[in-house]
């Protein structure tokens, strides 16, 4: 078995705890030794049964893998920056598919990625690294998901979509087949896409429009 860490001690961390918990009882592939966050209130505590090892600097002093469990609408480089941060080998990173996701021979799935329960990815979808993807999501042919994407529970997204770098995903959402939606956009709860959506640019409803950006 090899050790594993998980960056980040929120929801997302731990619903990948419990992934990790489940391969375990069908081949035992991952020691989890438990989690490293920044919150210096949560070190030393117990958190779904694992310990709050330290802070993320941490990492770089143990030969573990990681993956990193962190996500939060509206900072779509968190991750990135993480990586960035600890400078880590590409190898280091653990990819990690629940056993109830059905995914098809002939995906590709990067490393540092997670793939929660009954999600479907089916013929030539490309994954990238670092994404998120939670429970019940759909992943149609020939999909493109870049790097740091997160994808919320029931999410979906037809045939021949890209979501580039950073894009946010909410829980329910509908992406219809042949769309872009640019780096760092968000998509609302429940929403459905149409057209394309610019990059940094958030889109709510049926279809989808775009909410007025703030004024700086």
């Amino acid at each position: 078995m090899k050790d594993l860490v998980i960056l980040g001690a929120g929801g997302m961390s731990r619903e990948i705890a419990d992934a990790v918990a489940d391969i375990n009882r069908v081949e035992r592939q991952w020691n989890l030794l438990g989690f490293l966050d920044d919150d210096p209130a949560k070190h030393g505590k117990i958190v779904a049964g694992l310990p709050v090892l330290g802070p993320i600097d941490c990492a770089r002093q143990h030969a573990a893998h990681y993956i990193v469990g962190v996500a939060r609408v509206g900072d779509p480089w968190r991750r990135r920056r993480i990586i960035e941060r600890l400078a880590l080998p590409r190898e280091r990173f653990a990819t990690i598919i629940h056993p109830s996701a059905s995914i098809s021979r002939s995906a590709t799935i990067g490393v540092g990625t997670a793939i929660l329960q009954y999600t479907v990815v089916t013929t030539d979808v490309v994954v990238g690294d670092h994404v998120l993807i939670h429970y019940n999501a759909t992943i149609s042919h020939d999909s493109v998901i870049e790097d740091f994407v997160t994808m919320a529970p029931g999410s979906l997204i037809a045939g021949s979509v890209r979501l580039c770098a950073g894009v946010y995903l909410g829980a329910g959402s509908q992406v219809i087949n042949d769309v872009i939606v640019n780096e760092a956009a968000v998509v609302g709860l429940g929403a459905i896409v149409i057209r394309d959506v610019i990059s940094g640019e958030t889109v709510v409803g049926n279809p989808a429009r775009a909410l007025p950006r703030a004024r700086s």
